[in-house]
C-alpha cells in the first residue's frame, strides 16, 4: 500500500532500506534525486543508464568497499556473521573487537538491535534490491533483446540471491509450514517519497517462493550465456537453486540442480590450496567476488583478507584456537587428520605471495593462528565453488535414502577426501552402518567449508530436519531466537508493526 502525500516526512526519511543513498561506481547521478519528491527520478532510460545501475547492483551484492558502514553482503559480513555465530569466544576463536567494532555480538550470540553491522547490510541489501526492481520495471527501454534477457537474468539472480540470504540470516529455518513472518518482500520499486509505504514481513514461504521463481527465471535468461564473463551465470543460478531445495530439505530436487551444475564446465583444483589466494576465479569458482586494487570489500583494516588473515596492518582481528581444530569436545569442529593438506599450519611464510599450504597460518602470537582462505584484498573471494557442489550432492543423494550407502553419493565424497590427501573410502568400510557414512560426509563439509559462511545454515537445516546438532560447545540450539538477526531499530522505529 502507497503512503498518502499526507505522509510525515521524517518518518519516510527514516525508512533507510527504501531510500536509495548508494554510490555506483562513482556515478552518484544515476541515481541523483531529480525532484523534492523523487527518489531516483525518470533516470533509466536506455540500456546504458540500465547497464550502469546493473553495475552498481552487482557492487553492492559483492560488497565492494562503501566505507566503513557500507555493508559488505556476499563479499563479507555475509560470511564473517555466519561464521562468528557458529563460534564460541575464547575457546574456538578470539576476535579483536577494538580494530572491529560490531562483530563480537554475534561470537557472543547476542545481538542488539543497535548493531552496526546488523544496520549496514540491511541497508545495503534492500537498497541493491531497489535498484534491481527498478532494472526490472524499465526493462522496454533496452531495444536489443539478447541484451534485454540478459540484465533481466541478472537482475533477477541478483534479487533471488538477496532475498535467500537475507531470508536466511533475518527470518527463522523454513520448516515445512513456513508460515512465521521473517522479512519485508518488495518487488515493486520505490522511486518517489508516495511510493513509500509501510512495510510488512512476508513469511518464510513466501520469500522462499520468490527467490525460486527468480532464480529459475534467470537461470532460463541466462543460461545460453554459460559462465557469463565472471557474472552471475546459469550454472550459479543452479547452485543457488540447490542451495534452497537444501535448506528446504527437498534433496531429490536439490540433487537435480546439483547434477547441472557438476556437469558443466568446471574442474576441481588439483590441491585445496588452488582454490584461495588467486587473481581471476579458478577452475572450480562458479562464481567469485572479483577484486582488484582499486575495488574490493576492504583492505588492512576491513573486509576478509583483514579479519582472518595475518599479512594486514593489524594482524588476524579473527583468531583461531589451535586446540580447537582437533579438539573431540567442541561443537562443528573439522576434526582433521595427520594427513589432510588441509589441516597444515604455515609457521615460516613472510608474506601471503609465499603461502603454500591450507588452511591456517601461525603469524598471530603463540597462543593463536589464522585461517589463510582470505589473504590479499585484491583476489578472488569464492562464493560457490565446485567442491561445495561435490558435498552437496554427497549428502543429498544419502538424504533420499538415509539407510543406505550409495556408491554415487560415496564417489563424490572421495572426490573432494583424496584432493585433499585422504585415502579413498569403500562401501565395506563402514559395515553397513549408514549413520557413520552420514557422519563422514559432515565431517568433510566441516573440513571443507569451514570459514565460508556455510556451516551455520548447514546447522540449522539440520536441525530443522530432526537432527540433535547444535551450536558450539554451549548446547545452543541453532533454531534458537538468538541465531535470528534483529530488525535494525531505525527500522523498527520507523515502522511501528514491523518489529513485534
Amino acid at each position: 500500500m502507497k503512503a498518502s502525500k499526507t505522509t510525515n516526512t521524517t518518518m519516510k526519511q527514516a525508512i533507510a532500506f527504501l531510500i536509495l543513498t548508494v554510490t555506483l561506481f562513482s556515478c552518484n547521478d544515476l541515481l541523483d534525486i531529480d525532484a523534492e519528491n523523487s527518489l531516483s527520478g525518470d533516470v533509466l532510460t536506455d540500456q546504458a543508464s540500465i547497464e550502469k545501475a546493473l553495475n552498481g547492483a552487482y557492487y553492492n551484492l559483492f560488497g565492494m568497499n562503501d566505507g566503513a558502514d557500507g555493508g559488505e553482503l556476499l563479499g563479507g559480513d555475509f560470511k564473517l556473521i555466519a561464521t562468528l555465530l557458529t563460534r564460541q569466544v575464547n575457546l574456538e576463536v578470539s576476535w579483536d573487537e577494538t580494530n572491529a567494532p560490531g562483530y563480537e555480538d554475534f561470537v557472543r550470540k547476542s545481538i542488539l538491535k543497535t548493531n552496526i553491522r546488523v544496520e549496514a547490510n540491511w541497508r545495503r541489501g534492500y537498497e541493491t534490491i531497489n535498484i534491481v526492481n527498478d532494472i526490472l520495471a524499465n526493462l522496454d527501454n533496452v531495444s536489443d533483446a539478447n541484451a534485454r534477457a540478459r540484465i533481466e537474468g541478472e537482475a533477477l539472480a541478483i534479487r533471488g540471491i538477496l532475498y535467500f540470504e537475507m531470508v536466511r540470516l533475518w527470518g527463522p529455518q523454513y520448516d515445512g509450514t513456513a508460515n512465521d513472518p521473517a522479512i519485508p518482500l518488495i518487488t515493486e520499486p520505490i522511486t518517489s517519497v508516495d511510493d513509500i509505504g509501510t512495510p510488512v514481513k512476508a513469511t518464510v514461504s513466501a520469500v522462499y517462493t520468490q527467490v525460486e521463481a527468480d532464480l529459475a527465471a534467470a537461470s532460463a535468461a541466462l543460461q545460453p550465456l554459460g559462465t557469463n564473463n565472471n557474472r552471475i551465470s546459469y550454472y550459479a543460478c543452479q547452485a543457488y537453486l540447490a542451495k534452497v531445495a537444501m535448506q528446504k530439505n527437498s534433496y531429490t530436487e536439490a540433487e537435480g540442480f546439483l547434477n547441472n551444475v557438476i556437469g558443466g564446465p568446471f574442474t576441481l583444483e588439483d590441491r585445496p590450496f588452488e582454490a584461495f589466494a588467486n587473481a581471476s576465479n579458478s577452475s572450480g569458482d562458479i562464481l567469485g567476488v572479483q577484486q582488484t586494487a582499486s575495488s574490493n570489500t576492504g583492505v588492512n583494516t576491513t573486509g576478509l583478507s583483514a579479519f582472518f588473515s595475518s599479512f594486514n596492518d593489524f594482524g588476524s582481528t579473527f583468531r583461531i584456537q589451535p586446540t580447537s581444530l582437533n579438539s573431540t569436545f567442541l561443537a562443528n569442529n573439522p576434526r582433521f587428520s595427520d594427513a589432510d593438506h588441509r589441516a597444515n599450519i604455515d609457521s615460516v611464510s613472510n608474506s601471503a605471495d609465499e603461502v603454500d599450504s591450507l588452511y591456517y597460518l601461525d603469524k598471530v602470537n603463540t597462543n593463536s593462528i589464522s585461517s589463510s582462505k582470505y589473504l590479499r584484498s585484491t583476489d578472488v573471494i569464492p562464493l560457490i565453488r565446485l567442491a561445495e557442489m561435490y558435498l552437496d550432492r554427497a549428502e543429498s543423494i544419502f538424504e533420499q535414502d538415509p539407510f543406505t550407502i550409495d556408491p554415487a553419493a560415496l564417489s563424490d565424497l572421495n572426490e573432494i577426501r583424496t584432493r585433499a590427501g585422504l585415502s579413498e573410502l569403500f562401501v565395506a568400510d563402514f559395515a553397513g552402518d549408514a549413520d557413520r557414512f552420514y557422519d563422514s560426509i559432515i565431517v568433510e563439509r566441516n573440513r571443507e567449508l569451514l570459514y565460508e559462511g556455510v556451516i551455520f545454515h548447514d546447522l540449522k537445516r539440520q536441525a530443522a530436519n530432526g537432527l540433535s546438532v547444535r551450536i558450539t560447545n554451549s548446547n545452543l540450539d541453532p533454531l534458537d531466537d538468538r541465531f535470528i538477526l534483529p530488525i535494525p531499530q531505525s527500522e523498527c522505529d520507523a515502522s511501528p508493526g514491523l518489529c513485534d
